[in-house]
């Protein structure tokens, strides 16, 4: 089996400039996203799509394969989904294929780790679920990852195939989110 992790970060964020690689105690939000999962043991390669060329080093430097994102599929009316179908076709991603499964990683959640994306992993393959997605403690999905087996990308309809883990990851949008995890992660830093 195997599986591929793709984060997704657009360089055209308006509330916090450059957000995905704005800096969070000397790293480039981004930069934590890869290292999580570069660290998790089923993942077997890491992908950041991105239209912007900061973006993409930043990905290459970190040890995750770059891939250029047309335009056409970075603006603020794309759905993310429809950007990740655009991606999964392009020749540099299909070189590294097939893939089983396709872990999508939010770029600016800073706080997900390599044991959160394992127990997505596990509890997927454990009860045999097409899409498994990361909540908060009270349920509510956040953004942090979505795991989804690769033959189901293109569903267009509702499944009762999917679940849920917790994890608990604040997404950056402002610099308020910013200085809220700098003390919190000063506070206790967290494990990849």
């Amino acid at each position: 089996m195997k599986i591929a992790a793709l984060i997704p970060a657009r360089g055209g964020s308006k509330r916090l400039v450059n957000k995905n690689i704005y800096p969070l105690l000397g790293k480039p939000l981004l930069q934590y996203t890869i290292e999580a999962c570069l660290a998790a043991p089923s993942i077997n390669t890491v992908f950041v799509s991105s239209d912007d060329e900061r973006i993409l080093k930043v990905a290459k430097d970190t040890g995750a394969i770059p891939l250029k994102r047309d335009a056409e599929f970075a603006d603020d009316n794309t759905p993310k989904i429809t950007a990740i179908r655009a991606v999964v076709e392009q020749s540099e991603f299909t070189l590294h294929g097939p893939f089983d499964i396709l872990v999508i990683a939010q770029a600016n959640s800073p706080q997900l780790t390599s044991a959160m994306l394992e127990k997505g992993i596990a509890f997927m393959l454990q009860h045999n679920l097409w899409e498994v997605m990361s909540a908060d403690p009270s349920g509510v999905q956040n953004a942090a990852f979505r795991i989804i087996r690769s033959e189901h990308l293109n569903n267009d309809f509702l499944s009762a195939h999917c679940g849920f883990i917790v994890a608990e990851c604040k997404d950056v949008h402002t610099i308020e989110d910013i200085d809220y995890l700098t003390n919190q992660m000063q506070q206790k830093p967290s494990a990849l």
